[in-house]
């Protein structure tokens, strides 16, 4: 849509309001109008009238200057944006481990796509090692891994710790298992305790915590490992022991009471959110801004 400025620079270009409506395809009255309405929202003549068609007026000088400016950046706005339209991928593909892909992030897509329609995310949900290993590969974008960086990663990765996420102790709701109103790390050495697969992001987790509070890791009193959290879940209802799992996996059952979580009160256990995004990739401004929203506590959005 041809703009006041585009019609006072292309009247001030050829002297003439006939010959800049012909450039413009405009009709001289609707030239004629647009001008007038440029002038009162200035309050000033912007041309005068001569013998040969018309002439600028020193308002109108200063004004094609500016006017000027504002459609050389206006163009360039446009052309920049367009090569952000050009350059936005189809579909971003993103490889998370289990607490974070299928607990927290789906939320977090959900917000996302409703802000930006076109977005298309497609969330991968694996193991730790696979889910690194998939972006290694290129068949992720980036990735959101659980608990410490233990293996050495590409020098052109980009590596940021984008929260810290309590670990809670879960019971069942009833029962021998659940009888304490809270629980310490002795209790720990005692109670069966069900764990995640060595390698794990939240077994690497649980493991740092313990040795942190000067324990040793053949005390833990280990009485099932399991693949999964949702193993985990159901394995502490059935009553077969107590579980470390992050508090997001837990949320739902613990209001429907299918669950307990019990305070720890002489240790805690912390499980860092890594995420990893390759340098020469996610450059596009749909990509740019799913990096600052997954960064931004406020605006990432978690289940």
């Amino acid at each position: 849509m041809t703009n006041e400025l585009d019609i006072f620079c292309a009247v001030a270009k050829h002297g003439s309001m006939s010959r800049a409506a012909a450039e413009l395809h405009l009709s001289q009255p609707a030239v004629s109008q647009r001008l007038r309405a440029l002038e009162e929202q200035y309050g000033l003549q912007l041309f005068r009238r001569t013998n040969r068609g018309v002439e600028l007026t020193p308002a109108g000088e200063t004004l094609v200057r500016y006017a000027q400016r504002i459609l050389q950046l206006e163009r360039s706005l446009q052309a920049e944006m367009a090569s952000l339209r050009a350059a936005e991928p189809k579909q971003v593909v993103i490889g998370a481990t289990s607490a974070i892909g299928g607990y927290a992030l789906p939320c977090t897509v959900y917000l996302f796509q409703q802000k930006y329609p076109d977005a298309r995310i497609q969330l991968q949900i694996g193991k730790r090692c696979d889910v690194i290993q998939r972006l290694e590969d290129g068949l992720v974008d980036l990735a959101l891994v659980e608990g410490p960086l233990v293996t050495a990663l590409p020098d052109d990765w980009q590596v940021s710790v984008i929260s810290e996420e309590e670990l809670v102790l879960i019971t069942p709701p009833t029962g021998p298992l659940a009888g304490k109103e809270a629980y310490t790390a002795d209790d720990l050495t005692r109670l069966p305790l069900i764990i995640r697969e060595p390698g794990s992001g939240t077994r690497m987790a649980v493991e740092e915590g313990w040795q942190a509070a000067g324990r040793d890791l053949r005390d833990l009193n280990i009485a099932l490992e399991l693949t999964g959290v949702d193993a985990i879940k159901t394995s502490v209802a059935s009553g077969h022991g107590v579980a470390l799992v992050s508090r997001w996996c837990v949320r739902a059952e613990a209001r429907m009471g299918h669950l307990r979580i019990a305070p720890l009160t002489d240790i805690a256990f912390t499980s860092r959110w890594t995420l990893i995004v390759p340098k020469q990739g996610m450059k596009g401004a749909m990509e740019r801004a799913l990096l600052r929203t997954l960064r931004s506590p406020a605006e990432r959005g978690f289940c």
